[in-house]
């Protein structure tokens, strides 16, 4: 058996809510991206790491690809077409065609385009086919064996893990001969900052409904480490004054549920108790200015 270590970055690519974030999670044993029914949940671009013997696959986890004139999706789009030139190797997640559609999404045919240009492989995911029948899924396989070439075609369920061994097994054939590029027990490169914010406004996109929780951003504004426990200031930008009463809700108690449901997911992911403070303000047109875009982090 080989000694010698294989490396590689593998992107996740498709549009929104196809379930990019779902198979990361699955893929590397750990919830660290968030995940909601919701579409355009995920705004940064997100490493997820699973090391096994002699192989490690770096993945990227990235912003669902749709066509947007707002600021801070086409911000969005942007880490997602510079992930595809960064990789060893592309998955593209799509869905099985609904029954009564012939051709791919129009955003789907937009991602064909760039991954014709690309110099990376691609490898056709069909995810969600724990929802489909067997004539929808040969049909999709079908359409778009004639729209592109592709390295490999593989369905599977990410949220089912139907056939992830099958996908694992792929790309470790796929993946080059290159010493590791992080540690053997790491599983991302983001910092606990970074994904305490994820996790909070996960649980906007989660306990909020309609347009509300893509006018939200968060920043950590304390992280303070004591022996007993971690103690952690977030604040909330929201765009109008009526955002932040619905945020707030009656009393304080829909910021409460947030806050206690984002303590708990915070408290498993970093192992540790954790006092969590919330403040919410307005910030308006964050989302269509560029200089509120950059304080908030989206450079």
């Amino acid at each position: 058996m080989s000694t010698k270590e294989h490396c590689g970055f593998i992107g996740l690519i498709g549009r929104p809510n196809v379930g990019k974030s779902t198979l990361l999670n699955k893929l590397i044993g750990q919830d660290l991206s968030i995940t909601t029914p919701k579409p355009q949940t995920t705004r940064n671009r997100l490493l997820g790491i699973r090391t096994q013997g002699t192989s490690q696959m770096v993945f990227i986890d990235t912003p669902g690809i749709h066509e947007s004139n707002i600021p801070l999706n086409r911000k969005m789009i942007e880490y997602a077409i510079q992930t595809l030139e960064e990789t060893d190797l592309n998955l593209w997640l799509i869905e099985p065609l609904k029954s009564h559609f012939k051709k791919p999404h129009p955003d789907d045919k937009k991602i064909l385009d760039l991954i014709s240009n690309c110099r990376s492989k691609t490898m056709l995911v069909i995810n969600k086919i724990d929802l489909a029948d067997r004539e929808r899924i040969l049909r999709t396989i079908d359409t778009f064996s004639q729209l592109g070439s592709f390295d490999e075609i593989i369905p599977l369920s990410a949220l089912k893990s139907t056939n992830l061994d099958s996908l694992l097994e792929q790309l470790e054939r796929y993946l080059p001969e290159h010493p590791f590029f992080f540690e053997n027990d790491q599983l991302t490169d983001a910092s606990e900052r970074f994904l305490v914010a994820e996790l909070v406004r996960e649980q906007i996109f989660r306990k909020l409904q309609q347009e509300l929780p893509y006018s939200t951003a968060v920043q950590v504004e304390r992280f303070q480490e004591d022996p007993d426990c971690l103690k952690l200031d977030c604040l909330i930008c929201v765009e109008r004054e009526s955002q932040k009463g619905i945020l707030i809700g009656k009393s304080g108690s829909m910021l409460k549920q947030i806050g206690t449901a984002a303590r708990e997911k915070i408290e498993r992911l970093l192992g540790q108790r954790v006092f969590l403070a919330l403040h919410v303000k307005v910030v308006k047109q964050w989302t269509r200015k560029k200089h509120h875009l950059q304080a908030l982090g989206y450079q």
